[in-house]
């Protein structure tokens, strides 16, 4: 992935893959809501998956759909022994 304007960019080897693919094809890294629409729109890929921003906004899809602002995780709780900080700690919207 490369970076611009703080967001990651597909490189060009990624639609080489897709167009050799010919199943379901999913995209993950960075992407936001605007970046992740853009490219199934564009037939980059089918999916795009949201890892990080799904484990600090539990009802992402719901933050999607209403363009409600996201979460910011914290990169530094991912892979920690906590069983309780970082994986289950992040609020829900209130709407």
């Amino acid at each position: 992935m490369v970076h611009q304007e703080g967001k990651l960019k597909v490189p060009d080897a990624l639609f080489s893959m897709r167009k050799a693919f010919n199943g379901t094809f999913i995209v993950a890294g960075g992407y936001d809501r605007e970046e992740g629409n853009k490219v199934i729109a564009e037939g980059s890929t089918d999916l795009v998956a949201f890892g990080r921003h799904f484990l600090a906004n539990p009802d992402l899809p719901k933050r999607f759909e209403l363009n409600a602002p996201l979460n910011k995780y914290d990169w530094s709780t991912f892979c920690m022994p906590d069983p309780v900080v970082g994986y289950t700690d992040y609020p829900f919207l209130d709407a």
